[in-house]
């Protein structure tokens, strides 16, 4: 999934190995996506495309 930063273009969010780069970062753990979308809106951090990586399927 496609994450945009419009207010910090070269954002790093250490915590979760998330780094923008002109304002753009690719994620692709679903836990990482979600964890994203709860950042404040300061951030300007948004979804803009892609889904995640599925989880492992459960037999």
């Amino acid at each position: 999934m496609r994450f945009t930063s419009s207010v910090y273009k070269e954002l790093v969010v250490h915590d979760l190995g998330v780094t923008f780069r002109d304002g753009e970062a690719e994620v692709t753990d679903k836990a990482t996506a979600d964890a994203l979308r709860g950042l404040p809106a300061e951030l300007g951090v948004r979804a803009v495309g892609g889904r995640p990586a599925k989880d492992q399927a459960q037999s």
